[in-house]
């Protein structure tokens, strides 16, 4: 392979897939929107209130109805057409988009509509979020999964950057009612979109109750030490997610800077995801996956503890980059050894815990940066932060050794033994 594809990220699925470039524009113009809609909820509940504690109210009901739909969504992915379950949800979430649109443009918007809209997207959210990563694995080669988790990655890094930047331009000039209207034409594209898959059935018929599943789901995720490794390895990584909880207090008393800096410093993760996934055309050829997991909590950690090492911002910046490229690689690989790893019956509930996490992500770093927080002065606070994360990823790596020792060849090797043993029969 040449060094150039070896560093560029692989669009491979993209020119062989007619259907995974269906569901990488789906989730694509999603996000897109979704950043639209993410600025002008807190914006309009906060111009309707002027409380701070209301904007912080909608953000725990979206979150909360989001954290729990996951896992409905694992469970319905797994029973239901996985298409028809994805266009439901995300045609429901347009329609309520297009109620926060009338809502706002009403002489008194009403703020009881912005709560029942969170409850609705949140819920949408969180099904169709976890059904799609239950999808991808159909309509892709295994050895492909590493590069479809890059593009899936380089979506979610170009929308966090786009989205809300566009989003409060967007508000400036046309008012809250234009982001809801652009967020619903999003979804409108996005259910158009996955509506052109084939019609993807569960693997089964459910002979389980739905909390049985639910159970039987964790009891694999448990039994299995890959994957329950890989979801052990993203609950450490979710430990360091609450490092923007430092930002305000670190910015003001060490660094010395203001809102303009702090707004550098809460980006900088993004741009060095986004290099991340820009630059992951040889995760495709990874031969030990578990290792490289590893290696990128490591390097999140690491640039956590070098951003806070330092009193000089050009170094913070690289620091918190550094963060976000680990932490890109991680996911990067780890959506790649779940996906290889689960049997389609259990996608979509394996798929609800992934997705939990990363809802929850943020809520449990913070409070673990909280704790830190209170027991350091700010000062060290991102070292002790980043170093108890480099101390617990060396404990994984020598607790796991299963996935320390996942070896793809080998895999492939053997299912290949396997297939052919069966056609022979």
């Amino acid at each position: 392979m040449a060094l150039r594809d070896r560093l560029l990220i692989d669009i491979s699925p993209l020119r062989t897939s007619r259907e995974f470039r269906y569901l990488f524009t789906a989730r694509a113009v999603s996000i897109l929107g979704i950043g639209f809609l993410m600025v002008a909820l807190p914006v309009q509940m906060y111009d309707l209130t002027g409380s701070t504690t209301q904007v912080a109210a909608v953000a725990a009901v979206f979150g909360a109805a989001t954290f729990v739909a996951t896992f409905l969504g694992g469970v319905l992915a797994d029973r239901c057409d996985r298409r028809r379950l994805i266009m439901l949800a995300r045609g429901t979430a347009g329609v309520f988009f297009a109620v926060l649109a009338i809502n706002a443009v009403l002489p008194e918007p009403q703020t009881w509509v912005l709560y029942l809209c969170a409850v609705v997207d949140g819920v949408c959210g969180g099904i169709s979020v976890t059904a799609l990563m239950a999808v991808t694995p159909s309509l892709i080669p295994r050895d492909k999964l590493a590069a479809a988790g890059a593009l899936v990655a380089l979506t979610g890094n170009i929308g966090a950057l786009a989205g809300p930047a566009l989003g409060g331009v967007v508000i400036a000039v046309g008012g809250v009612g234009v982001n809801y209207t652009v967020a619903a034409v999003a979804t409108a594209v996005t259910t158009f979109c996955i509506s052109r898959l084939p019609s993807l059935p569960p693997p089964g018929r459910a002979r389980e109750s739905p909390v049985a599943s639910v159970i039987s789901g964790y009891k694999y995720a448990l039994g299995d030490r890959v994957v329950g490794g890989v979801l052990i390895a993203g609950f450490v990584s979710m430990l360091l997610a609450g490092w923007t909880v430092f930002i305000p207090e670190y910015a003001t008393e060490v660094l010395g800077v203001g809102p303009s800096v702090i707004g550098l410093l809460y980006a900088a993760p993004a741009v060095g995801a986004l290099l991340g996934s820009l630059t992951s055309g040889w995760t495709s050829t990874v031969q030990w996956s578990g290792r490289v997991i590893f290696g990128g909590m490591l390097i999140s950690a690491t640039g956590l503890a070098g951003a806070g090492a330092t009193a000089a911002v050009a170094l913070v910046v690289v620091g918190l980059a550094t963060h976000g490229f680990g932490d890109t690689i991680t996911d990067i690989m780890r959506y790649a050894v779940i996906q290889r790893g689960t049997p389609d019956k259990y996608r979509g509930r394996i798929a609800g815990v992934w997705s939990a996490q990363m809802t929850a992500g943020a809520s449990i770093g913070a409070i673990a940066a909280g704790a830190v927080s209170f027991l350091v002065p700010i000062s060290a606070a991102l070292v002790v932060y980043g170093l108890i994360g480099c101390v617990l990823t060396l404990v994984l790596c020598a607790w796991l050794r299963t996935l320390r020792g996942v070896n793809e060849r080998t895999h492939v090797n053997e299912e290949v033994t396997a297939a052919s043993g069966r056609s022979a029969k």
